[in-house]
């Protein structure tokens, strides 16, 4: 068996081992079934302000009516890491029993409580809640700017005191739910002064015709309006254009240029021979750059997360993956990261060992931590900061144990087996050129033609090809914008490769034409730029965005810097992979003339 069909074989046992660990997005139709008057698990998840999507508390944070006794729901990995908390509440809500003003409790809040809630409302808090797995928001409580010229005593804070529940079944199911505090029901906590207050609720229930295995569609027509779906489907066009100019004229450029090149060297005229420069550094371009263990690190851990996004595009497409499905992403991201370590370790360790026996086993080793090194170092100072602000972004101890083991047992042990096979299978590598001893000096050249300006030309027009999808998908992940078309994404993500490939290709022949050998590195540095660009945008999208406050300015960057980082790793390694075919080709081409 050759080496691509092992490495087909292997992304098929993983694509099968996580559709089976994976639970099924569709809900099933033998699930969720009640009669009148049925008990329906509703449970209270977390408060936050509306502006800052990771500065997430605990509902009860906030001094609301409970039982003396909260049970937690046992949650999976996933909904821990995405900051879900979700409690039992006093709320009783009946499968078609409808209930008006029923009494939730008669409760006295103090004077601190009162400064809790008014700190709520003036952050503009909101709660999220979920009623048999559908989550439903409202907010707590409103300000009345305008007493400021009434009274001149300055803003009114009042609590909402009562919640009207309107739910929605087909038959013995429930399909939608929605919660609406009444702004007619408030009580004024302006001041620090001890209040009783009688919280209430309602309850409605209508009859629809959405049948249950549709009631998630709601929440995908929040972003699915015609205008977003034109706005989706213009950048993609735009992308789309901007591949087909570049492919005409780099076909234009290399089939005119390489084959008058190739004629040149064939007919062996030294006069015209002098014009070609990229054939007098044949025996440079293929000498091991120094820090070769980094590089191939750098190589494993590319092609282990792009072998993990497109696995994560399979399992949207397969259904697994899809919008409010509770902590699934986050799952899968554990899941297949782990399970994708054997890729890594191949990769690495069989790239090396093309060009040395030994010391295989740093470049594994490096390998393994070089992406997840910094992003546990982002993690741990972010849940630092978490804990220290009382969020629920913070990772409870029995988790980071669970992960660190997972780490240890699982992740360990299959990237030191990915490094074995791949050491095992190596093959010697075959240059079409013999090598030179010592490199010869590298002449002046434009530009254009150096590290800093093939980082700006090849980062560039790929980030434009992709700004505007990545403007919305950093405005599903930052704020409440639902991603609900992974097809689009996945589209502008095959352009972005492409894209990367290409522009990699034809800046590697500029390169090679004016006697500029080391292309080693800097054809991976040409592919991460589109990151730095990324990164460059996030910082614009912060600007622009209603976030304040530390906890959500250091999880945004934190985090983006952990997201760019592994771009610039992937799109790294996706533009190495097109130059080292580029240049094996047109070498090769010169030697079998």
């Amino acid at each position: 068996m050759n080496q691509p069909s092992r490495i087909v074989l292997l992304l098929v046992l993983i694509i099968a081992t996580v559709g089976f660990a994976l639970p099924s997005a569709t809900a099933s139709l033998s699930d969720h079934r009640y009669n009148v008057g049925d008990h329906v698990p509703l449970f209270v998840n977390k408060v936050g302000p509306l502006d800052n999507p990771s500065e997430t508390y605990e509902y009860f944070d906030l001094p609301f009516c409970h039982s003396d006794y909260l049970v937690k729901k046992k949650e999976s990995l996933g909904e821990v890491l995405s900051g879900d908390r979700l409690t039992n509440a006093l709320y009783d809500l009946k499968f078609r029993e409808d209930k008006t003003a029923e009494i939730l409790c008669q409760k006295t809040i103090k004077g601190d409580e009162i400064a809790k809630f008014r700190n709520a409302i003036c952050n503009e808090f909101y709660f999220q809640m979920y009623y048999d797995d559908l989550p439903f928001w409202g907010f707590i409580g409103k300000v009345e700017e305008e007493s400021w010229t009434l009274d001149g005593k300055g803003p009114k804070y009042y609590l909402f005191k009562h919640v009207q529940f309107n739910a929605f079944y087909n038959g013995n199911q429930v399909v939608e739910m929605r919660a609406f505090s009444d702004p007619n029901h408030v009580v004024d906590v302006t001041e620090d002064a001890e209040t009783s207050v009688r919280f209430t609720y309602s309850v409605i229930w209508n009859e629809t015709s959405t049948q249950f295995e549709n009631r998630m569609d709601k929440y995908s027509r929040a972003s699915s309006l015609p205008i977003h779906r034109q706005i989706h489907w213009f950048s993609f066009i735009n992308s789309m254009v901007i591949i087909v100019l570049l492919m005409g004229l780099l076909m234009v450029l290399f089939t005119r240029h390489l084959k008058n090149d190739l004629k040149k060297f064939t007919n062996g005229d030294e006069e015209e021979d002098t014009e070609v420069g990229w054939k007098y550094i044949h025996s440079d371009v293929f000498k091991c750059p120094p820090r070769m263990i980094l590089l191939c690190a750098i190589l494993g851990t590319g092609t282990q997360l792009l072998t993990m996004v497109l696995l994560l595009f399979a399992l949207a497409f397969l259904g697994v993956l899809y919008p409010y499905s509770r902590g699934v992403l986050c799952t899968s991201l554990v899941v297949i990261y782990v399970l994708t370590s054997t890729i890594c370790g191949y990769s690495s360790a069989s790239f090396y060992n093309q060009f040395a026996e030994a010391r295989w086993e740093r470049s594994v080793l490096l390998a393994g931590v070089l992406y997840l090194g910094p992003l546990f170092a982002v993690v741990s100072i972010l849940n630092t900061v978490a804990i220290s602000y009382g969020a629920t972004a913070a990772l409870p101890f029995g988790t980071i144990v669970v992960i660190v083991l997972v780490l240890v047992v699982v992740n360990i042990p299959l990237l030191a087996v990915g490094g074995v096979i791949g050491h095992r299978l190596r093959s010697k590598f075959q240059a079409p050129s013999a090598t030179r001893r010592f490199l010869r000096d590298i002449p002046l050249s434009a530009w254009y033609s150096k590290t800093p300006g093939q980082m700006i030309v090849g980062g560039l027009l790929p980030f434009s090809a992709i700004v505007l999808e990545l403007h919305n998908f950093y405005a599903s992940m930052w704020g409440y914008k639902i991603y609900t078309l992974p097809s689009i994404l996945f589209g502008t993500f095959i352009i972005l490769v492409v894209l990367v490939a290409m522009l990699s290709v034809g800046l590697l022949y500029i390169q090679l034409t004016v006697e500029d050998h080391e292309w080693w590195w800097r054809s991976i540095l040409r592919g991460g730029s589109v990151a730095i660009l990324m990164f460059g945008h996030a910082i614009y999208f912060y600007a622009k965005s209603n976030m304040r406050g530390f906890l959500q300015l250091s999880f945004f960057f934190g985090y983006n810097a952990c997201i760019c980082y592994a771009f610039f790793l992937m799109l790294g390694t996706i533009s190495f992979r097109a130059s080292m075919l580029f240049v094996h080709h047109i070498y090769r081409s010169v030697k079998n003339e």
